[in-house]
């Protein structure tokens, strides 16, 4: 019985730091993809009200207040033309 208490204390507490780190994972993937909602959606806006989509991220960071943390996340913004919606992704800098 005793050995089942020692046994029992540090599976816990390994369980519990397993939860811990999953839930922080789980949070850091939710920003990554708030962020990138965010661009796309300032995509949208600009093209609706300007008629294009722009050629370089930095155009939706001065014009439509998009804040990428550039030291967290790294963004791939390719275009092909100014009426062909860009690729947009974002990936974690240090996962």
């Amino acid at each position: 019985m005793k050995a089942l208490r020692w046994l029992i204390l540090p599976l816990s507490i390994l369980g519990l730091v397993f939860f811990s780190f999953m839930i922080q994972r789980s949070t850091q993937e939710e920003r990554r993809l708030q962020v990138e909602n965010a661009i796309e959606s300032a995509l949208s806006l600009c093209y609706a009200q300007e008629g294009f989509y722009p050629a370089q991220l930095d155009y939706l960071i001065d014009h439509y207040g998009i804040q990428s943390s550039a030291d967290q996340y790294f963004v791939y913004y390719k275009t092909i033309g100014a009426n062909i919606r860009p690729d947009v992704s974002v990936y974690e800098r240090n996962p």
